[in-house]
């Protein structure tokens, strides 16, 4: 084999920038459930991903877009997270009980943590405010469109309101977490929510 064969081939720079950011994804993550919003700067991002500070502001400008990046990540690994997870259950009625364990195992990631971390740090932060808001609203409508391709899928009706209210009911739950330190009393209310809407008896066919 020649030295010109057995060279390997140059990555291309579409793929050095994927390679970028996704250690940058990776590093923020981390950083935001470790060590909070606050304390999750750009400058301490591009230093613990080994990326330098030019490569970080060519990536993402500002702290925003950083963030605002994660989001959007977390959101495209959540949806083929719940759909696999609804897969994986037959009954329909028990996937409707199933769903507050289910949104807590997802939410319960450090990357859903990391998302739970950017909300919060939003009250303190206008531009990030406003612009997650905005993002916001694209996820929850992007949400009812793949609610209603998996009940097409599945003959199953997940009404957007019941899922807005598990998610954001276990979003509250985990801010309690935080807070006390008490996972089980969060286990505890999450099969709890459960049990309710397995005893609401909700028609799986809508």
């Amino acid at each position: 084999m020649s030295q010109a064969a057995a060279k390997p081939a140059r990555r291309t720079q579409a793929q050095r920038s994927a390679g970028t950011r996704g250690r940058l994804l990776e590093t923020t993550i981390a950083c935001l459930h470790a060590r909070g919003y606050a304390a999750t700067t750009t400058l301490l991002v591009a230093k613990e991903a080994g990326v330098s500070r030019g490569a970080m502001l060519h990536q993402f400008p500002t702290k925003v877009d950083l963030m605002l990046f994660v989001v959007r990540e977390a959101y495209a690994e959540e949806l083929a997270l719940y759909s696999a997870l609804l897969a994986a259950i037959a009954e329909p009625g028990a996937r409707i009980a199933s769903l507050p364990e289910m949104v807590a195992k997802v939410l319960g990631r450090p990357a859903g943590m990391a998302v739970l971390e950017i909300m919060m740090g939003s009250r303190s932060d206008p531009e990030l405010a406003q612009r997650l808001g905005d993002l916001q609203r694209e996820i929850e409508a992007d949400s009812v469109r793949a609610i209603s391709r998996y009940e097409a899928a599945a003959g199953q009706a997940f009404p957007p309101a019941l899922v807005r209210l598990v998610v954001w009911a276990v979003r509250g739950l985990s801010v309690a977490q935080m807070l006390t330190g008490d996972a089980a009393a969060t286990a505890e209310s999450v099969r709890l929510l459960g049990r309710l809407l397995e005893t609401a008896g909700m028609d799986p066919a809508g």
